[in-house]
């Protein structure tokens, strides 16, 4: 295996960092509104409007263009911190696993072993999330993500209540890190054998990862939903 100096020597840390956060900043500014038009949409509070560009249309005509980012700052820091954090420890492990270009499961491996830190930071802003968007169902009982947290840890006695679902989380991070970076080495290497290294290699091998990466999400998604259900079933 390679050396944590070989990895210095190779990589510099401080692009690595930057380039994180600026697609972890820009992927949740340009998703957010999405995720705030699907949450109205599954919790029937846009019933009248079965459309996304329905939905999102009532919104700013009756909430101001500013509501499609009501509520970004929890989201903006988590993701904004695990981009940085995943794109340098990818790095980082890629050397020490000895990770080739292409096809090389060690490519997987690398992105996996990141992923006990990647839990730790998600599932708290997962878990709230998800309380928020069943707030809107009923009864609200929260003005915002750090009022639900501070309610729920009082209820419960614990901080511990915010990492419900978290082993299901862990993996679910797992898998979407490991795919995503398989995938897109593999796919990556292959565009720019075949398209003379032309520069829309890149993010066309980017495109075919977020697609795998977008399936574990759903499935890892309803998964822990289902936990998340499950638990205020049984102990609520």
């Amino acid at each position: 295996m390679a050396s944590a100096d070989d990895f210095l020597q190779r990589i510099n840390l401080g692009e690595e960092a930057i380039g994180g956060l600026s697609a972890g900043i820009v992927g949740t500014v340009l998703g957010f509104p999405l995720d705030l038009i699907k949450t109205r949409m599954q919790t029937g509070a846009a019933v009248a409007n079965v459309s996304i560009a329905g939905v999102a249309s009532q919104i700013v005509r009756t909430e101001g263009f500013l509501s499609l980012y009501k509520g970004i700052a929890p989201p903006l820091i988590s993701l904004s911190i695990i981009n940085t954090v995943s794109f340098t420890s990818y790095s980082y492990f890629r050397v020490v696993y000895e990770g080739k270009n292409g096809w090389d499961i060690r490519n997987s491996l690398a992105g996996m072993t990141g992923a006990p830190i990647f839990g730790l930071i998600t599932t708290p802003e997962n878990f709230l999330k998800t309380q928020m968007q069943m707030d809107n169902v009923n009864a609200k009982r929260f003005t915002g993500s750090f009022h639900c947290a501070s309610v729920l840890i009082k209820e419960h006695g614990s901080p511990l209540v915010l990492y419900t679902g978290h082993t299901v989380n862990t993996i679910r991070e797992a898998a979407f890190v490991g795919s995503y970076f398989f995938v897109y080495e593999g796919f990556r290497e292959l565009f720019l054998k075949n398209m003379n290294g032309s520069p829309l290699a890149v993010p066309f091998a980017g495109g075919l990862a977020g697609g795998f990466f977008l399936f574990f999400f759903l499935l890892f998604s309803f998964l822990f939903f289902f936990f998340f259900f499950f638990f205020f079933f049984f102990f609520f």
